[in-house]
């Protein structure tokens, strides 16, 4: 990379971070907020929208509103981004109203998931925390703790190679539970992952047990793991298990009404958690 490339990517990273900062303020305020106009001109922040284009604040904003009192740390950092340059490729991008105008999407704000893995000898609760940061990252750790680094790199390999782009930010995975996660977690552990980046919505993970160990190329494998009636009676409707498990656990219903579906590889764990779930 030449010296100006370094310099250009610098200033791309710095114009995306103030974005990110400039955000965790707003939404402190308005926690809908998802784009911001910035007058270039004088420095300052000229509007505040929603993911429907709705406006929630303008500037001269009508009366005293709260976030007037964080405004002079807003346009501080905005001064200082704009008087790098650079804002074209950073995404600030010019608006109709005119060229001192620009559009600037706001990060995602922080997003959660949770998924589950029960069966003979163990109970885990899977949570997943996803937070706008200018590096990302991945920390999973089991109960007491302890990084899983094995894990997460199989399954950060098994996402990748399964065609779905892992999220931008810093995850934070925590197993929280009975029983120490094994390969028969990394189910569960990709599909919260890929929930929280919004490849499926959280709540389909809700009710459902997911167990299964993955391959580096997203393919299922036979966890080789005993679920009981009794592990996944009660609140539980689905269970999403790994294809050569399936004949075994069909002996197993979730419940009176519940379902059993068995999965080849990731992508097809995803077309199950995509379907309606039994009332």
């Amino acid at each position: 990379m030449t010296a100006t490339q370094t310099t250009e990517a610098n200033r791309t990273a710095f114009l995306r971070n103030t974005a990110l900062n400039v955000g965790r303020i707003i939404r402190e305020v308005l926690p809908a907020a998802s784009a911001m106009t910035v007058d270039t001109s004088t420095r300052t922040l000229h509007e505040v929208r929603d993911e429907t284009g709705n406006v929630l604040w303008y500037a001269p904003a009508s009366g005293r509103h709260d976030l007037d009192e964080h405004l002079a740390t807003i346009e501080r950092l905005l001064g200082d981004a704009i008087t790098m340059g650079g804002l074209r490729a950073a995404g600030w991008e010019r608006t109709l109203d005119g060229c001192m105008f620009r559009a600037v999407q706001l990060p995602p704000p922080s997003r959660h998931a949770r998924a589950y893995v029960l069966h003979e000898g163990m109970v885990c609760h899977v949570h997943v925390d996803l937070a706008p940061a200018d590096v990302s990252s991945i920390t999973l750790v089991d109960p007491d703790g302890a990084e899983m680094r094995e894990t997460r790199d199989r399954v950060r390999a098994a996402i990748v190679n399964s065609g779905y782009d892992l999220p931008h930010g810093a995850m934070d995975i925590e197993c929280h539970g009975s029983g120490t996660p094994g390969p028969s977690a990394d189910l569960a552990i990709a599909c919260a992952i890929l929930a929280a980046a919004g490849h499926i919505n959280p709540r389909a993970l809700k009710r459902t047990v997911l167990v299964g160990e993955l391959g580096l190329d997203g393919r299922l494998r036979d966890p080789r793991v005993t679920v009981r009636f009794a592990d996944v009676c009660g609140p539980y409707r689905r269970l999403i298990v790994a294809a050569p498990s399936a004949p075994a656990y069909a002996a197993y219903p979730v419940i009176p009404g519940g379902s059993v579906h068995a999965a080849t590889d990731l992508s097809q764990a995803l077309a199950f958690l995509a379907q309606p779930i039994n009332p």
